[in-house]
């Protein structure tokens, strides 16, 4: 009987060439092609911007891991193909933010940041009364632009007026705003407005009022409103 020994068996080439071919991928590699993909979200908001940007650092680390590897990763194509996406949607991104910002004011109006230009200018205390803010007083009566976040309610839909709150603070949302961080909006149309969870951008007259809400507040000023919409920008 005769033995067959290793040497004896013969191994096609074909099987010995593509014995050590299969290479691991990187774990960086899908992942960041996945969010590159989600990063298209970008055209749609900011946050679609700062997953474009994180994809980029991991499909570029990605490159680097493989390069370092000496030919024992693949993946790097696709690495390739997740920046590309990546820096695509998340310039087009940036770009539609400026678009918005430059053309989200209606024409007359002025922009004024809540939080900057009104909230945080309080009311000033002269011979023991508190009086308006000269940089408030100047905006009184003028058609200005302007962000916030609607105080909740019952009614959803065709609100003719509403509470406007700089932030979604616990001061405000827990509690009593400071009169300083309120507006009262009375819709000028018919139509009204839509309650939103999120920012929303209102342009109107700002006007001084000693109106009560529902709610029992009374805020110090009131935008007598024509436009209430969801935030186009997020600036």
């Amino acid at each position: 009987m005769s033995t067959v020994t290793m040497q004896d068996t013969v191994v096609p080439q074909d099987l010995r060439s593509n014995e050590f071919d299969y290479r691991p991928m990187p774990v960086l590699v899908p992942i960041s092609l996945a969010l590159a993909v989600v990063s298209s979200s970008a055209l749609l908001g900011i946050v679609g911007v700062f997953i474009a940007v994180l994809a980029a650092i991991l499909s570029i680390s990605a490159m680097v891991v493989i390069a370092r590897a000496d030919g024992m990763y693949s993946g790097r194509i696709m690495a390739i193909i997740a920046l590309v996406l990546s820096i695509l949607f998340g310039s087009l991104g940036i770009a539609s933010q400026i678009y918005a910002f430059k053309t989200e004011v209606p024409e007359g109006y002025r922009r004024v940041s809540f939080a900057r230009e009104i909230s945080a200018k309080g009311f000033p205390i002269q011979e023991g009364r508190a009086t308006l803010h000269p940089d408030v007083a100047v905006l009184i009566d003028k058609k200005i632009f302007l962000k916030g976040y609607m105080f909740p309610q019952g009614q959803k839909k065709g609100l003719q007026q509403f509470l406007l709150l700089k932030d979604t603070g616990e001061c405000c949302f827990g509690g009593q705003p400071k009169p300083t961080d309120m507006i009262l909006v009375k819709m000028q149309n018919e139509k009204g407005a839509s309650y939103r969870t999120g920012r929303v951008a209102v342009a109107g007259t700002l006007r001084l009022t000693k109106d009560r809400t529902p709610e029992g507040l009374q805020p110090i000023y009131a935008l007598e409103a024509i436009r209430c919409e969801r935030s186009r920008s997020a600036f």
